[in-house]
């Protein structure tokens, strides 16, 4: 009996062993607001969230509006970002960016040979719009929006990306062009295939060449799950 209950503890502490030592997807929320510049997490840490190129945008008529490029990393058990988006005022040209690329810049597609996969969701003026990744760029979805002092939710998963009010999905489980956040990608060593990129109040990858910067997107709310 002695040794049944030693071998059950034995058992008992290597679970919760192996349980503390599997990474859990942080539960703390990340926010950044563009224009007091307030930066942060709410109620915890949240590495998996990280923020680049914070600087007041140069676009001429957006004095006083910031832009900046996120890095959300979907490591730990996390299998989905919600982004909500909120505007002040009317938008002005590229305000905000997502894709699974780091080379994203809007209209789709992304620098040949950084990864596999580049599809990206951008919202230029008020008008949203989606690109398919892969070997050939098609822009697969357009819609007018009304974002003026207006917010937007959107859910981004594996091959999956949903917006709303009003609410609007799409998803492409057999073609694989939408955001590839499970696959392994051997094109992007360095940044992993479980990455999601976000331009704010620009797009993500070369704003300061292209031009393809904006303001009006005032804050950003990033939770996983």
């Amino acid at each position: 009996m002695r040794s049944k209950a030693r071998v059950s503890l034995l058992l008992v502490l290597s679970f919760i062993g192996a349980a503390a030592a599997h990474a859990v997807c942080p539960a703390a929320p990340f926010y950044i607001d563009l224009k007091s510049g307030l930066v942060g997490t709410l109620g915890g840490p949240n590495t998996n969230v990280g923020v680049s190129g914070f600087i007041a945008s140069p676009v001429v008529g957006c004095a006083g509006w910031k832009e900046a490029v996120l890095k959300i990393n979907l490591a730990g058990g996390c299998t989905k970002a919600t982004i909500w988006a909120q505007w002040e005022g009317l938008p002005k040209a590229w305000t905000l960016n997502i894709g699974d690329s780091p080379t994203n810049d809007g209209f789709g597609g992304g620098v040949p040979g950084t990864t596999l996969n580049d599809a990206e969701l951008w919202v230029l003026n008020e008008r949203m719009s989606v690109a398919n990744g892969g070997s050939t760029v098609d822009t697969i979805y357009n819609q007018d929006q009304s974002l003026t002092d207006s917010a937007l939710n959107f859910v981004v998963k594996n091959q999956y990306i949903s917006w709303g009010q009003p609410y609007g999905f799409l998803q492409t489980p057999n073609l694989k062009n939408l955001f590839a956040l499970s696959a392994v990608d051997p094109l992007d060593v360095t940044n992993g295939a479980n990455n999601i990129y976000a331009g704010l109040n620009r797009v993500i990858y070369n704003a300061p060449a292209n031009g393809r910067r904006g303001c009006g997107l005032r804050r950003v709310l990033v939770a996983l799950q």
